[in-house]
Formats: structure tokens, C-alpha cells, sequence
């Protein structure tokens, strides 16, 4: 896989060979089953990575955000990627970018990227925003607030961001319908807890939308 590269990049973990790569809306990085060509890191946005079952179904399994780093294991170990990495459908993204054999020359950047992907994985394990046990509500109201909280600017109870998922991409991450998302949004409008503006989303009662988020 050829790597389309702009400037380079020396304060990320990924070091002075890292270079950037600028993604447009919904533009993919990389393709489930892709062999490892490099290791990369987000710098600005944030992308999704996303399995394809065998039937051709996409889900979203995981956000990465600025600063989070990723494939490090399908690169050191140089099996096929497992997922496809893209841009969200409504926002662009840079990432940086190193080559697998820079990688593996470097055990500094692989401990430096080891260590970021031990807090990434403590994030997602306290965060929970997708877990099939609980209801689509809770799931669709923490991950709401994931997004307001690593993107939003806050202004008392309420907080305002560029909401650069779709309803369907939404849908994806949860694990849950279009329409279930629509439906949802649609109540929460009309109860004053959202306000939707094009791409921006305002989380109107964040407390309200916490205390949906820790609902069994």
C-alpha cells in the first residue's frame, strides 16, 4: 500500500521520520486485510476503525482521537490488518504516519507507543460506550458525551461540538439502527436535552445526559 505523505511531523511519539497524512471526509487510511506498511498516530480530528463481517455489514468498533495511536501490533507482527481505518463522513483528519520498518528499528517509539496504548485501552474499558448489555439509550447518551467531552466547548450546564459522525455511523458505533438513533435524537429534541444544527450538536443538560448514561 502506497502512503501519500506532506510534512513532517516531530512532535508526535512517532518521532522525526514521522510524516503527516491528511484524510477528507470518509476517505480511507487503510482496508480490512491490508498488509502493515506503517504505524500511525492521530493528530487532528479523529478517525474510526471499522470490521466488515462476512456477509458485508460495516461496524464501527472503535473512535481514535488526537493523540491516540494505532495498529502497533498488526505492524510489528506484520499480520493483515483487522479492521479499515477511515475518516468520519462529515470531517477530515490528519494523522502522522511511520513506516513499519522505522518502527522496528526504533524500540523507543515502540515503547512510547506501547505505553499510549495502554491509556487508550484504559479509556475504553472506563468509558463503555458501546457495551451490548446495556439499553440503546444509555449507549447513545455516553457516547454522545464521549464525543462532547474530547471535542466540545462547554458554556454552563450545555456543551456545543461539530458532530462529524452521521446517524448511521452513529448507529454503527452503538450497535443499533438508523432509525433507533433517529427516534431517539428526535425524543430528546423535543425534551430540550439536544439541539441539532446541521453538523453542530449541543448537549443542552449534560448533568441529565450523565445521569441517562449511568442507567442500568
Amino acid at each position: 500500500m502506497s502512503i501519500a505523505v506532506a510534512e513532517r511531523v516531530p512532535e508526535t511519539l512517532l518521532g522525526d521520520l514521522a510524516w503527516i497524512k491528511s484524510l477528507q471526509a470518509g476517505e480511507a487510511l487503510f482496508w480490512q486485510g491490508d498488509i502493515p506498511s506503517a504505524v500511525y498516530q492521530v493528530v487532528e480530528g479523529f478517525v474510526k476503525l471499522t470490521w466488515a463481517s462476512p456477509c458485508g455489514r460495516e461496524t464501527i468498533s472503535e473512535l481514535l482521537l488526537p493523540g491516540d495511536v494505532f495498529d502497533v501490533p498488526s505492524c510489528i507482527d506484520g499480520s493483515p490488518y483487522p479492521f479499515s481505518c477511515k475518516a468520519p463522513s462529515n470531517g477530515s483528519a490528519r494523522v502522522a504516519v511511520l513506516s513499519r520498518s522505522a518502527l522496528l528499528e526504533d524500540p523507543q517509539v515502540g515503547l512510547r507507543c506501547q505505553n499510549r496504548l495502554v491509556q487508550q485501552l484504559r479509556r475504553q474499558r472506563s468509558t463503555r460506550v458501546a457495551c451490548p448489555a446495556d439499553k440503546v439509550e444509555v449507549r447513545l447518551s455516553r457516547a454522545l458525551l464521549y464525543l462532547a467531552e474530547s471535542q466540545g466547548q462547554r458554556a454552563g450546564e450545555a456543551v456545543c461540538f461539530n458532530l462529524q459522525l452521521t446517524r448511521q455511523e452513529l448507529a454503527e458505533w452503538i450497535g443499533t439502527t438508523t432509525e433507533t438513533v433517529i427516534r431517539l435524537c428526535s425524543d430528546w429534541k423535543r425534551r430540550a436535552l439536544i439541539a441539532w444544527d446541521r453538523h453542530v450538536l449541543t448537549l443542552t443538560n449534560t448533568r441529565q445526559m450523565a445521569h441517562m448514561g449511568q442507567a442500568a
